[in-house]
This record gives structure tokens, sequence and C-alpha cells, in this order.
């Protein structure tokens, strides 16, 4: 969309649609947006042409041939801003010039100098700064509290500044896309009025905004918009907790570095100033391209996004059949760092047809792409924000970008995704801190014809790793014995076997080996197969799909002697894994083929040992070709109810045994354990699980879901009851814990009886009853139906007492007089008595609310009856003092009017013989015929028609509308270009009020009337431009 300068070339140049750069609160806006659209609506066409010859010496606007990064960074200047941050207290109260000599002291160049003035004005909280007294005039303190008070704005604050340290500055007057912008919308002019800053310096224009610098809004909302999912968090259409409603937000105090001396080529997505050549572009763009182009916030280009040749390229975009893809370039080098999430509104009120928006925003990366696909179920008008932070760099999120999505159809036959992960999909920086580096699968989407996909992964250190598969049409429990992996030899794999087409979300959780706790999701893969034809049997079931090395094994001391690794391959059905394992710890193998029922291994395994050397032997003889599981398990004499993996094999076996019994007779015999399929929930942290006694040699292992527990002793115990077993399990920690049965045989031998999940849940805390509650009592059965409806009515009628009364006191708290006006008019039209006075209260505050507004404008305005009438009733309703601070301003400011009143009066109140001796003069004092030329030159004339004394004796002979005094009446300070009183201030410097009294006392009251309108004429400049 931009353009701008490149330092390796002399003139700037458009870069080509891949070479663009393309677009963070996650701030909605930043710019006070009413504030700014009055101070450009008070600028008479007299003072904006008053404007341009006060700049007409500046150097012309061109684009800068060196970016922000060839001339700034931070480290630098840290001395700059260190001696900022040390600014003495009183300086705030002295004149401006020495606030502006110590900030510039030392400046070993331009730069320096702009960044000390920056750095001390957005330092500054103006919107929390508190004053109990007026600051002296003409002070960095008065400018300040002008601009909380809207009276003017940071432009002028730092144009003022940098005039003063001789740094060729203007006010640029454009428009923003600020908190007034909504996008997809024509460009509303006068609501996204704005100004900001360009300076020149060392040779170049830069550009600046020091308010976007200094200040963000918070907490925007619009009901226009409908929130549907956060980074694959649904919200439901009952959900408080992200209702949207209209509200301006709040404006707080935070520094932003982007804005100060942004490339041009950057800065334009936001601001587009009325002259185009302040856009410092070679090619600049037109209202309607600033318009309609990609919304982008300075988080895209702090990150150093940038656009793809396939991104949009503008803010309203269109899907395709139901489908969109929005894609980003990342940094190559800092790409690890970045994270992004998403946020996906519906427009509210639009038409929606078709199905709910459940899961369909696919997130990934593959390399240096970013890419954001989106497959809808309905018809309708939506909108992407995306939010990004480097983590090395940024606390939090904030905006990057945002599109509204046209979809005037939705996708046929569209499925939700399996997953929405937090972290998104394919490897990111959570993959790396893990110490995985992908080697063979790099995007989030992997796409098998067959249905079978390896994933390879170089590792940096031991981890523990596990896996999760999830389909839309499958349960996870069915679909875990589709998946394996193992770590080996610094390397992880992971294979997955779909059983049948579609798609499926494939979740990996790491960390390192020897931490405890949760195990953190690092990487997620969608897995799509199209192949009507899959179908794929799955692995005979492996403990948590994990082959190799268990998480137990090292802190329990047990470790493999003759196969380390998780696969065994034997060309005739044997293999005899053997470990060593303390004293005190005993070994147990459960076996699983994915075609045989368990009960037929029950005799395949021979467990000799351990031996004096603490070594066991596990003997596997298995009956037939194909794959088989062996868990191993290990108990400790401390614990005997208690089992903890500690290695788990895949054993691929090429030979059938001819004598083997492989009918699985023994299958409908074996009995179950009650209600496995159903969930069970602690809310103390206690389960208890009663198993009839035809279960012998009961055993159990509980882990939490995708965790690594320390080893507990009495965690779990099995006890006799009468004629049941009780299974008790302590779960003290939230989360969800898989509790698996096993019996066990003299052999060694388990047999796995099922897993129950359970869900250990904080204790829901019961509400608390004020026993000043002006709810009713309860309906209870005892009561009539005519009590019943009565109660229930004063039920009503007290819940709608209590909305209207929170929405008063949320009103006085927003202090918004619109808001507040509402919820006043809203309670005064239910009739409902003001028991806690806060009607009251709110009347009081929208007076208090309404007379600031009407004083700042006042000020504004400064004219004397409407400032008399605005500080009356201030006065009136400033029951709780806290406009002391801007009636005394209001009221120094009519002083001020008062006396410009004063001063016409007193030439009107010249005799005509005082203004006779003046003019008889044939060879006047220098001082009386300059004190003429000065006035002359306010009332309107060119020192030319005045420059000859003759000239200034015929212009004091007229009379009529031409008189002098005539012309002292209607003059109009509003009217007086700030240039003129410039120079008419520069040919009164050199006299003073006595020297002009002393020769004639006449002049003297000209000379007294003509500083006074050059005063007045600079405080309305510096306050209105």
């Amino acid at each position: 969309m931009g353009s701008g300068a490149s330092k390796h070339h002399k003139t700037a140049v458009k870069p080509k649609p891949s070479e663009t750069n393309g677009p963070s609160s996650s701030r909605s806006g930043m710019e006070n947006d009413e504030k700014a659209a009055r101070i450009n609506e008070v600028d008479t066409e007299n003072q904006k042409e008053e404007y341009k010859k006060v700049t007409a010496k500046i150097p012309p606007p061109c684009p800068p041939v060196t970016r922000k990064v060839d001339v700034f960074t931070k480290v630098l200047f840290k001395d700059v801003d260190k001696k900022v941050l040390k600014t003495p207290k009183d300086l705030m109260v002295k004149p401006f010039p020495q606030l502006i000599q110590y900030l510039t002291e030392g400046a070993s160049n331009d730069v320096a100098k702009v960044r000390a003035i920056f750095q001390w004005v957005t330092s500054i909280d103006i919107h929390g700064m508190g004053m109990e007294s007026l600051p002296p005039q003409k002070t960095p303190l008065e400018s300040l509290l002008k601009i909380k008070w809207n009276m003017v704005n940071h432009a002028h604050l730092f144009f003022t500044l940098c005039r003063l340290a001789q740094l060729p500055c203007v006010i640029v007057n454009g428009i923003n896309k600020s908190a007034a912008y909504e996008i997809g919308r024509p460009v509303d002019k006068r609501r996204m009025a704005a100004q900001w800053n360009a300076v020149y310096v060392d040779g170049e224009w830069r550009l600046m905004d020091v308010f976007w610098a200094s200040s963000c809004v918070v907490g925007r909302t619009s009901k226009e918009w409908t929130l549907l999912d956060i980074d694959g968090k649904i919200v439901s259409d009952d959900s408080d907790d992200y209702e949207e409603g209209d509200e301006e937000g709040e404006t707080h105090h935070r520094i932003n570095e982007f804005f100060f001396m942004p490339d041009p080529d950057q800065f334009i997505f936001t601001h587009f100033p009325n002259d185009q050549k302040w856009q410092l572009l070679e090619k600049p763009l037109t209202v309607d391209e600033f318009g309609q182009g990609m919304y982008v916030r300075e988080m895209f280009w702090n990150l150093g996004l940038k656009q793809t040749p396939n991104s949009h390229k503008t803010c309203l975009v269109k899907s395709n059949n139901g489908e969109i893809d929005i894609p980003f370039e990342l940094p190559a080098l800092d790409a690890i760092n970045v994270k992004f999430r998403y946020m996906l509104y519906r427009k509210a009120g639009g038409p929606v047809t078709g199905g709910q928006m459940d899961r369909f925003v696919f997130y990934t990366r593959q390399g240096n792409t970013l890419n954001y696909n989106i497959r809808f179920p309905v018809a309708g008008t939506f909108r992407l924000n995306v939010f990004g932070q480097d983590i090395t760099k940024h606390d939090s999120l904030e905006l990057c970008c945002a599109y509204v999505i046209e979809c005037p159809e939705p996708k046929r036959d569209v499925e939700p995704l399996p997953d929405n992960p937090v972290i998104g999909w394919g490897p990111g920086a959570e993959t790396e801190d893990a110490g995985m580096t992908p080697l063979t699968h790099d995007c989030g989407l992997v796409e098998t014809e067959d249905g079978c996909v390896e994933m390879k992964f170089r590792l940096k250190k031991d981890v523990s790793l596990l896996q999760s598969l999830l389909s839309n049409k499958m349960d996870e429990k069915v679909l875990e014995n589709f998946v394996i992996s193992r770590v080996e030899n610094g390397e992880a794999f992971v294979t997955v076997r779909l059983p049948k087409k579609g798609e499926y979300a494939l979740k990996l959780f790491a960390n390192d080996r020897n931490d405890e706790g949760d195990i953190p999701n690092v990487c997620n893969y969608l897995i799509r197969c199209l192949n009507d034809k899959v179908k794929n049997e799955p692995y005979p079931h492996v403990h948590n799909g994990a082959l190799g090395k268990g998480n137990f094994a090292s802190k329990l001391g047990v470790v493999p002697l003759n196969y380390p690794g998780g696969l065994i391959e034997t060309d005739d059905g044997q293999c005899t894994p053997q470990f060593r394992a303390p004293k005190g710890v005993e070994l147990f193998c459960e076996i699983h083929s994915a075609g045989l029922d368990d009960s037929v291994f029950k005799h395949c395994l021979r467990k000799t040992g351990p031996n004096a050397g603490g070594e066991t032997s596990l003997e596997i003889i298995l009956p037939k070709a194909g794959e088989c599981s062996a868990s191993i398990y290990a108990c400790r004499t401390e614990d005997p109810d208690r089992l903890y993996n500690v290695h788990n094999y895949l054993i691929i076996s090429k030979a059938d045994r001819s004598d083997a019994d492989v009918s699985n007779k023994g299958l409908n015999e074996k009995p179950k354990i009650p209600d496995v399929d159903k969930p069970k929930v602690t809310h103390n942290g206690t389960v208890e699980i009663r198993l009839p006694k035809s279960f012998e040699n009961l055993m159990a292992e509980l882990q939490k879901k995708n965790s690594i527990d320390p080893i507990k002793t009495q965690q779990v115990t099995l006890r006799e009851d009468g004629g049941e077993y009780v299974v008790r399990i302590e779960v003290p920690d939230e989360g969800e814990y898989l509790l698996t049965l096993f019996e066990h045989t003299e052999s060694g031998s388990l047999s796995n009886l099922g897993t129950y999940t359970v869900y250990s849940e904080p204790m829901a805390s019961a509400p608390v009853i004020s026993e000043q509650s002006e709810e009713p009592p309860p309906v209870t059965n005892q009561m009539s139906a005519e009590e019943k409806k009565k109660l229930e009515e004063e039920r009503k009628l007290a819940e709608k007492r209590r909305m209207l009364n929170s929405k008063l006191k949320l009103a006085m708290e927003s202090k918004d007089p619109n808001e507040l006006a509402v919820a006043i008019k809203e309670f005064e039209d239910s009739g409902f008595p003001d028991n806690k006075n806060n009607l009251e209260k709110a009347k009081k505050m929208l007076m208090l609310l309404k007379a600031k507004s009407d004083l700042v404008t006042a000020m504004s305005v400064r004219e004397v009856d409407v400032l008399e009438r605005a500080i009356e009733a201030g006065e009136a309703a400033n029951y709780n003092k806290s406009l002391n601070l801007e009636l005394a301003y209001a009221k120094r400011v009519l002083e001020h009017l008062r006396h410009i009143e004063k001063l016409r009066h007193d030439i009107l109140n010249l005799d005509q013989k005082t203004i006779a001796e003046i003019r008889s003069y044939s060879n006047p004092p220098d001082a009386v015929h300059q004190v003429m030329v000065a006035s002359y030159l306010l009332l309107g004339l060119t020192e030319d028609q005045v420059k000859e004394w003759r000239s200034v004796q015929a212009f004091m002979g007229k009379t009529g509308k031409e008189s002098l005094k005539r012309m002292v009446s209607q003059f109009n300070v509003e009217k007086l270009a700030v240039d003129v009183a410039l120079r008419a201030k520069q040919i009164l410097a050199r006299f003073s009020k006595d020297k002009v009294h002393d020769v004639s006392a006449g002049a003297a009251t000209f000379y007294v009337w003509a500083q006074g309108m050059i005063a007045e004429c600079e405080s309305r400049f510096t306050e209105r431009r």
C-alpha cells in the first residue's frame, strides 16, 4: 500500500506487491477524535493562511532518503533518555526557554534534540496529572494543563518546543485511523480529523505523532460486532464475559516508541495528511486508497511483518466459495519468538444463514509464512483481528491488523476443525522452547494419500513426549491407538495411521524428562486424508502411546539391559527384555495385540528374577506374526497397590507359532468393572470406587493427563470392605486423571480391566447474601399461587431496581455525560424511589460534567459573555470542589479578556485633541512614529502604506468609517494574522511604555493597546493552531 525511501537509493520507490510492507491491546484507537475535530473546527481560513506564512521559510517537504533504523536506535540515545527522565520539576513552572536549554544542552545532533523533546512530552501522564493551584502563565505546566482540558493538543506543544530548539517543525492537519475509524467504512473526515507533526532533523523531514506515542484508548467496544471466537475459544450467544456494547473507552498513558520518527511508508497506513506533500512519499496515496487500504497497526511493523504476493491489500475482502486465506510474511531471524492470537467477530444484525461458527479458523505457519485460513459455515459479514508479540521484547499481545470479510455464501459440507489449539498449528516458539526442531514437517497442514505419516524431530535435550489424536467423528480414546511416538538417539519420531479419510488434529506435548507437573502443548498438526479407500489398523495399545523409556524409570531406578529403545523385531516370535531394578521394586508386563484378545497373552509371559544383582528377565513368546506391545510397569514394596510405567515396546514378530492357542474363547468371560464409561468428579480431592469381589490380585495405575506427577506413597490404596474391593485415590490438584485397573498373575502378567476418568474440581463458592439485601424471600411450596405470583413480581422489580442502580453507578464511574444522561432518564422513567440517593448523586455529577465541558469550550471561544455564563454555571455545579482549578483558570482568561476590552475603551476614550496632537507632528519622535506604524499594521494596513509619516498623518486624518477610532472599535483580534502580530511586536521591541509615555501620553495609549492585541493573538494562535 504505502511507499517510502530506501537507504540504498536517493529516490524513494514504491515497493512491488511482493515487497510491500503490511500492517497491535490491543489498541482499537488512540486519538481523542472529537477533540481533534473541534480544534480543526475553530481554525479559520485566516488562521490557516497565517500559519502558512509562519512556516513559509522552512525547507519544503521531501521524502527522507534514510530510514529510521539508519539514524536512530534506542540504545544509542539511552543517555539522552536518562537525562530527560531526571528533568528538574521546577522547570515545569519556568519559562519554556529554560526547559529547552536543559533538554537540548549537549545534544550532539538534531536527532538527540528531537529525541529529548519527544521523551519529555511522552513521559508525562497528562490525563492522570493533578494540580491544586494554577501554574504560572506561559510555562510548560500551563500548556500541559491546557492539553488535559482539550484546549490544545500534543502537536501544538511539540511544535512550540521544536521551534524554541531551532528545529524546523510543522503541525500536519489530516485524518487518522483512530478509535473513530470503522474498518471498511467510508472515511469520515470530521470524526477522523487529527493533527501530528513533521520535524526537520539533520537535513531530512521526519514524521511524529506525540499523542499516539503517549496515549492509548482502552476498552472501546462497538455493539455493531458480536464476538464469536477468541483463538479457538468459542463465545456462546448468552455469554456475558464478552458482551459487546458501544463504549468509548478510556485514555491511558503508555509510551509507544513506534511514533518517534516512523518511516513514511508505514506511517501512511494510519495517518493521511490533507496536504499530500506531507505524506513524504514519492508516490502519494489518494484518500480512497488510504480509506480502503489494509488496516495496520504499529505492532505489525514492530514484529517485522510484511505482505506476501498473496496478501490482501485492502481492509474489505471477500471470501471465495465460503473460504479465504489471509497470509503474512514473518521476519527470517525472529520468527520463532513471535506469537499470534486472533479474534473473530460477526456483524450484528446482518443476514446470517447456515450453521454456527465453531472451530473454523485454521492458523498455521510454515517457515517464514503465517496464514489464517477461514472456512465459513455461514454467510454474513465478519471481522478478523490479528494480535501479536515478540516474547523477547513485548509484555503483551497487541493488535497487528484487521480485516472485514464479506462472505456471500457459506462453504458447502464444511466441518469444524477437530481442534483449535491456543498455540496455533505447526512448529513455533513452543516447539523450539521444548528443544524440538522439525526435520520432516515444518507446516501445520499435513496431507496424506494413504493415511500414514511419520514425523521426525531433532532433540536438543532429553524430553518426555506425549501425543493425542482428535477427530470430529471418532472418540479420542479410540484414536489413541492410531499414533505412537518414540525418543531415541537424539531424535523423536511420531507415527500416525489414520483409520479412515477425514481431518485429524495431532497434538504434541513435551518437556524436559526430569520436570514434574503438566506437560505443555508444544506443536499441533492438522492431518488431512481425502482417500475414501483408506482403512488402517490401529497399533496395539501402548501406555500413553510412547515407546521406549517411561517417565518413572529413572525415578525408580529401573534400567533396560538389552533393549534400551522402543522397537523389537523378532524372527521367531520370542524376545526376553531384561531390566535391573533396585531392591523393593518389582516389575510386571502388560501385552497387547490389535487383533487378539488380551486373555491370549496371559500365558505368553514368563518372568524370572530378580536375581541377586536385581536383574529381572521377561520372556515373551508371541503366538502370531504381527505387532504386539509390551508395557513394563514397576511396583514398590512400600506402595504395593500402585503401578508406574517404566518402559514400552512395540514388538514386530515375523513368526506364526503352530502350537499357539489364539482363539478368543475367554473374550466374554472376563468380568467388566462397573461404570467405567462414567467420569468420576471430586471436589475434595478424594474418590472411592467399589468393585465386586470377582476381581483378584488388583493393582492400579494413576496418572494426571498430559502430566508427570511426583511419586507419592499411598496416593492409591485398595482394601476389602465386606464383599467388595474399595479403590481409593487422592487427587488434591485440579485436573483430569486416568485411573487404570489391572489384574496380575504370579508370572508377572497384567490384564487391563479398564480406565476411569476422574476430574478433580474446586468446590463452587456459595453466593453471599447481604443482610441488607432488598431481595424478597424465596418462593416455597407452602405458598398459595397468588402469593407466589406476587413474590415473583416483587423479585422482578427488585432485580430491575438493582440493575438501574448498577447502571447509574457505572455511568458515574465512567464520567461519560451521554451515558450518565441515559442512565438518569431510565431511572426516572421507572418511577422507583431513590432510596440510596444514587439518582441525586448522578444528577449532580451530570451538572458537574456539563459545566466542566462548557468551561473548556468557553475558554477556547474567548468571548467575555460566554465565559461569564460558563463560570457562573461552573460555580453552581462545583459541589465537590473538583472544578476549582478549571474555574481559577477561566477567571484568569476572563480577567485577560476584560483587560483587552479595557485597552480598546482606552483608545475610544481618547479625545480628538490628543489624536490631533499626535497627527500634528511634522517630524515626530521615532517612538511615536513606530507605535503608530505597529498600530496600523494590526488594524489591517500594510507596512508600505504607513512607512512614511506623511502617510500616517493622512490615515489619522480620515473620518467616518475610516477614522482611527472606528477602526479600533471594529477591530477583531480573531482575524489578526499571527505574522502581522509578530512583525508589529518586532517594531515595538525597541521601546518601553515609559519611553513612549515620556514623549507622548496619547502614543503610549496606542502602545499598550498594540501590545495587548499582540499578546492575545499569540495566545490564540498557540491554543488553536
